[in-house]
């Protein structure tokens, strides 16, 4: 057994339940919970060691947790699951922050000996280089950005809609459309936790 204090942040019951019989033998103490904003009170204000965290969570999602865990510099392990196999690569997800991706399709003894490796804190996967670290660094690709751009990323990492983002600063969804379609464009991203590591990098979060 490894002494530790995990947090499993998911949605759907099942794969939450399903995830707790995989490692309850392996560590000292699990908390559960099914809402990002409360994953990431419980994240604050408790001493844990390790946290799995669905990126699809509501509320506050998974990446918008792992850029706010970073940001604060605290030393939790942090692996993210998803069950969406298209959407997001595995490099973008460790650019954001975190120690293991891991899609819920993963069979059981995979899953198991991927988290005992990042709770017994060996590297797992491989680790690309910096956003923007081939041709351009963070500030150069920041400053291609305007101050509205700016926002428009900063209010996407924490977690809010096309919607959303169209309320707070008064403008339409087709504008924030456009925005974001620009701000990819620029930063040569292609996915959210791709934009999340440029706003970790860009202390924009």
């Amino acid at each position: 057994m490894i002494d530790l204090s995990v947090l499993i942040a998911e949605d759907e019951a099942l794969v939450r339940q399903g995830i707790v019989a995989l490692i309850e033998d392996s560590v000292g103490e699990i908390t559960e919970c099914s809402d990002g904003e409360e994953a990431l009170n419980l994240l604050k204000n408790r001493p844990f060691d390790l946290a799995l965290l669905d990126i699809g969570l509501p509320r506050r999602t998974g990446i918008d947790i792992l850029a706010e865990l970073r940001r604060r510099e605290m030393n939790i392990k942090v692996i993210i699951l998803t069950g969406d196999t298209n959407s997001y690569a595995p490099a973008s997800i460790y650019e954001a922050g975190a120690d293991a991706f891991l899609y819920k399709t993963a069979e059981a003894e995979n899953f198991l000996e991927i988290f005992k490796a990042v709770a017994k804190g060996r590297p797992v996967g491989s680790r690309p280089a910096d956003v923007g670290s081939n041709a351009r660094s963070v500030a150069e690709l920041r400053d291609q950005l305007t101050p509205r751009e700016l926002q428009i990323v900063k209010l996407i990492v924490e977690g809010s809609s096309n919607r959303d983002v169209a309320g707070s600063l008064c403008i339409s969804e087709h504008t924030v459309r456009k925005h974001r379609e620009h701000i990819n464009q620029k930063l040569d991203v292609h996915s959210p936790a791709s934009l999340a590591a440029f706003a970790i990098k860009a202390s924009l979060v």
